[in-house]
This record gives structure tokens, C-alpha cells and sequence, in this order.
């Protein structure tokens, strides 16, 4: 299976680390690749992840979601998922994903509840 890509941007004025992730997110191996890519977040930083451009999404990609909201969580730091697509995001809130982390349909509503509001 293709692996996703993973982009990373760290906001500094908002104060919030932005990952997106493009392609499949089917296997534990890519939700370590995620992890690793937002963890450890910067002290005082949020987590935003943008899951629109998933093409694909398996019971263990969303077993890992759930686990790095947990992790950023424990840490103390807030995390949020946004979707724009809305099958997805339907998928997303009936996987539960939104129990431990918000699950939301725009960047703009996600960067006040991670971090600073510009």
C-alpha cells in the first residue's frame, strides 16, 4: 500500500504546529510516521491535523488518530482534526474520532481551540 505524505508548518504567531496528510492512512506504520511528525510539539504550541486530503482511511488509521489526540493530550496541549470533505468527516464522527479530539470542517475553526486566534 502507498504510504501518505505528510506536510508539517509551524504557525509561530498562532502558536500551533499544522500537519496534512495526503493519500492512504491505512496502517499502524503510517500513524507512526504521523506521530512522528507532530510529536514533540513545541511547549505552549497546539496540534492541527487536516485530514481532506485522505483518499482512504482503515479502522487502525483511526485507531491511530485516536492514539496521538491521547498522546498530545496527555501532554497538556490541545489537538484538532479538520476535514473539509464531508464523507469523510461523517466517517471521522462515526469512527468516534470527535470523543477525543475535535473534529471540525475548516482550519479557521480549528486554530482559536489549539492556539492563539489571529
Amino acid at each position: 500500500m502507498l504510504a501518505p505524505e505528510l506536510t508539517a508548518h509551524t504557525d509561530t504567531h498562532r502558536h500551533h504546529v499544522a500537519v496534512g496528510v495526503s493519500g492512504p492512512f491505512a496502517t499502524a506504520d503510517h500513524g507512526a510516521a504521523l506521530h512522528t511528525a507532530c510529536m514533540p510539539l513545541p511547549p505552549g504550541y497546539g496540534l492541527v491535523v487536516d485530514l481532506s486530503r485522505v483518499t482512504v482511511i482503515t479502522d487502525a488509521g483511526v485507531n491511530a488518530l485516536k492514539e496521538l489526540a491521547q498522546r498530545v493530550r496527555s501532554a497538556g496541549q490541545a489537538v484538532a482534526f479538520v476535514c473539509t470533505e464531508l464523507m469523510l468527516r461523517a466517517e471521522l464522527v462515526l469512527a468516534d474520532l470527535d470523543t477525543v479530539a475535535p473534529v471540525l470542517q475548516a482550519p479557521e475553526q480549528a486554530y482559536p481551540l489549539v492556539g492563539f486566534a489571529a
